[in-house]
């Protein structure tokens, strides 16, 4: 995770708060930032799985998910066990005020998003249970919109300057169109074809104005012969020209841009195993500068996991710790309060992290 070195001060009792429905009032369990994970009062929200949540201006925003019961343990609950939901509220940090917001048009199981402007894009999949969306939540005005669909259906959203891009993440089922939307009209139009060929694990990142997309190679059983390495490609701010960046010994996936970098936080590696031994271990996490067109190592250190992905200012949560990709400082991240079976939803503003859901309808904040 990362976040700022700026901390959230004590919970500020406020009798308002402008732009959504009712206001849920902070309780005695808050607590001052700084000092390891703390509970947020309860909100407005039942519990429920899979919610997405996204930081917006200046609070969370929380809707959907599943509230149905828990999957059974061993078992492999591929649909929801309740009902997806269309219900959301917003988290104030500082106030440690909830609001409920108006329903969304539709269920929301899970989502991509993207900011633009203060307003929150969602772009929802909802496979067998509906068609797909892009929907559009405007926080201060409490207002939900539809809008066209990217012409190649969903992929994931990332934001550039006062556009959208949708990014497909596979040519596995054909050849993929990148697209970008205009707000301003309300149409996408299509990105040049990438130089990277047919691929899979397709991510993009904006670093610095610059779109850069990083997949790898489609071919026949990917990483039995040989490991399947990131390569990267970089698309000028217009989103006219291509240029391909030098090759990584990379085989990550879902890199976040932070600090002016492009991370691969994933700690660990793999060697191909007994069968098809690749010789040596290939890293899953490396750092890439756009500025020099370069790859660093990442530093070693504790933890075995860097999921969920969170950017918290100019750090990264790579395996237990943050990382600043810059100048390689790190900061311990504290153990979580909540157990492998709640898995809530993790998010991030420029200065806390944000934790909400899972088994429960429980939040928690950290302000390293």
């Amino acid at each position: 995770m990362q976040t700022s070195r700026s901390a959230v001060g004590a919970w500020v009792v406020v009798a308002l708060l402008v732009g959504c429905g009712p206001v849920v009032a902070p309780d005695d369990r808050t607590a001052l930032a700084g000092d390891g994970w703390h509970r947020v009062p309860d909100g407005p929200l039942s519990a429920r799985r899979t919610a997405t949540v996204a930081w917006v201006d200046d609070r969370f925003v929380v809707v959907g998910g599943d509230d149905g019961p828990p999957c059974p343990p061993n078992a492999d609950c591929g649909v929801p066990t309740g009902e997806w939901r269309r219900d959301g509220a917003t988290f104030d940090p500082t106030t440690g005020l909830w609001a409920q917001i108006a329903d969304a048009p539709l269920e929301i199981p899970w989502a991509t998003t993207a900011v633009v402007d203060g307003v929150l894009y969602l772009l929802v999949d909802r496979d067998s249970d509906g068609p797909s969306a892009l929907l559009t939540y405007d926080v201060a005005v409490d207002h939900w919109a539809t809008l066209p669909m990217p012409p190649d259906g969903p992929g994931r959203l990332v934001e550039h300057g006062d556009v959208l891009l949708n990014i497909p993440t596979s040519d596995e089922s054909g050849a993929t169109v990148d697209s970008w939307f205009d707000p301003a009209t309300s149409t996408w139009h299509r990105l040049p074809d990438d130089p990277l060929g047919p691929s899979y694990d397709r991510s993009v990142v904006v670093v610095d104005g610059l779109v850069v997309l990083t997949a790898k190679d489609l071919v026949p059983s990917p990483g039995a012969e040989r490991p399947s390495l990131v390569r990267a490609a970089e698309l000028d701010p217009t989103l006219t020209t291509w240029t391909v960046l030098p090759g990584s010994e990379v085989i990550g996936s879902d890199p976040v841009a932070v600090a002016g970098r492009v991370v691969f936080p994933d700690v660990g590696g793999a060697d191909g195993g007994e069968v098809g031994n690749w010789g040596r271990t290939y890293w899953s996490g490396r750092i890439f500068d756009p500025g020099t067109a370069t790859w660093a190592d990442l530093p070693e250190v504790p933890g075995r996991t860097s999921w969920p992905r969170v950017v918290v200012g100019d750090r990264v949560r790579v395996g237990d710790v943050l990382l600043d990709p810059v100048d390689g400082t790190t900061t311990a991240v504290p153990a979580p309060p909540w157990t492998d079976a709640d898995s809530p939803v993790v998010a991030a503003s420029p200065e806390v992290v944000f934790a909400w859901g899972g088994g429960s309808a429980t939040g928690y904040l950290l302000t390293p």
